[in-house]
């Protein structure tokens, strides 16, 4: 459900979030998991809804769901890889152009555990998430000349990791 809000605020524009629409989204957030078989607690609905709010007023969070060129939010992108035969869909969460630049956002509802600082949490995030990254910053090169930079993103925290994109 937050990936679906971050969508429908970066397609519909900041502008049209105002304080009043944001406080009514734990209600909708609870029909929607319900549909999906899952009953939320209240404090799980608050804990979306302080991420949203924590994203809204980060510069990071308002920059990714700010209104850019090419901007897509949850893209597939099919692939084929020729050497094994495999063909997949890779869903993009959020990616724009912004001065030149091709940005890949990967949204993540996690923070650091009780017992690791947040530079052992970033290393965790780097590792678990760099591969995939760069699988979709390859994709991207294969169909556009920008060149690529993708990020993690964390709405609760709220931290932007850069990962190495190429």
């Amino acid at each position: 459900v937050m990936h679906r809000t971050l969508k429908q605020i970066a397609n519909e524009g900041l502008d049209n979030w105002p304080q009043l629409r944001l406080q009514q989204l734990p209600l909708a957030w609870a029909a929607q998991l319900k549909e999906l078989g899952i009953l939320a607690t209240p404090e799980e609905l608050e804990s979306l809804s302080t991420a949203l709010v924590t994203m809204l007023a980060d510069t990071k969070g308002q920059w990714i769901l700010h209104a850019h060129t090419n901007g897509q939010c949850e893209q597939a992108l099919g692939y084929h890889h020729r050497e094994s035969n495999y063909s997949g869909t890779s869903v993009i969460d959020r990616t724009f152009v912004d001065e030149g630049i091709r940005w890949i956002i990967d949204y993540k509802f996690s923070k650091p555990t009780a017992t690791e600082t947040e530079q052992q949490f970033i290393t965790r995030q780097k590792m678990t998430y760099q591969a995939q990254l760069k699988h979709y910053a390859n994709l991207y090169l294969a169909l556009e000349s920008n060149p690529v930079r993708c990020a993690l993103y964390f709405p609760q925290i709220p931290l932007f990791i850069e990962l190495e994109a190429e």
